[in-house]
């Protein structure tokens, strides 16, 4: 997988970060070569004109044709501009427990979205086309299960396939850590009932029946070792 440096939201603690990831270059490839021939264009047209004989008659025409070329140079640079702040600051951070999807909008625009890794139920990577083929980068799907259905696809992404099966691995392992602190807290809790000792009365011919032996005092009763408890499931008290 690859190291990406990047700067790290206040609210993501580094020590928990698993992956780092941000859209392929190769996704940018499109827009790029989109800006450059609008960038040309006009350029070529110019020199086509010129050469052909074509001549310009000074005065206001001139004036106007720079005043046009100006702002669609403006225009074309604006448009360049904005689609490589979205691809180079939309970013993906999968944590130990959660996905946190940081979406750029506009210059002064950003929105963060943050999935539980309990939650996930299904991650599905899709690769199409020429350039995701050629350079390996895809989608990857993140389904949730429950009522509020909240579903991540992150966008675009190097080795969706290793990025699925990482999200699927620290999901397993976040939910059996979930139920065995579960399942240590069922057992302290059941463990720890215990049952007050009950005196004899006498008989009604006045004859005393012997009396019980003495019951465990209180604070022995559910005591388990913590070697027991680490076993986990059901334990036999002694």
């Amino acid at each position: 997988m690859a190291e990406y440096h990047f700067p790290v939201p206040g609210t993501i603690e580094e020590n928990k970060i698993v992956l780092f990831i941000h859209r392929h270059w190769a996704s940018f490839l499109g827009q790029f070569l989109l800006s450059l021939v609008m960038f040309i264009a006009p350029m070529v047209i110019l020199l086509i004109l010129f050469l052909s004989g074509f001549k310009i008659n000074q005065g206001y025409i001139v004036h106007f044709m720079t005043l046009g070329l100006s702002i669609y140079y403006l225009i074309v640079i604006t448009v360049t501009f904005l689609a490589w702040i979205s691809y180079y600051y939309d970013i993906y951070v999968v944590t130990e427990d959660a996905i946190i999807d940081i979406n750029q909008e506009g210059f002064f625009g950003r929105k963060i979205a943050q999935l539980s890794l309990l939650r996930v139920q299904d991650v599905t990577s899709d690769i199409k086309g020429l350039l995701p083929t050629l350079f390996g980068f895809g989608d990857v799907l993140v389904e949730t299960a429950g009522e509020q259905s909240q579903n991540f696809l992150l966008k675009c992404i190097p080795n969706p396939q290793e990025v699925s099966a990482k999200i699927m691995e620290l999901h397993n392992h976040l939910v059996e850590t979930e139920q065995r602190q579960s399942q240590l807290l069922e057992a302290e809790g059941v463990l720890a009932a215990g049952r007050r000792p009950v005196a004899s009365e006498p008989s009604p011919g006045g004859s005393q029946e012997s009396p019980s032996p003495p019951a465990e005092s209180p604070a022995h009763i559910g005591e388990v070792s913590h070697e027991d408890l680490d076993k986990g499931g059901e334990i036999q008290l002694k």
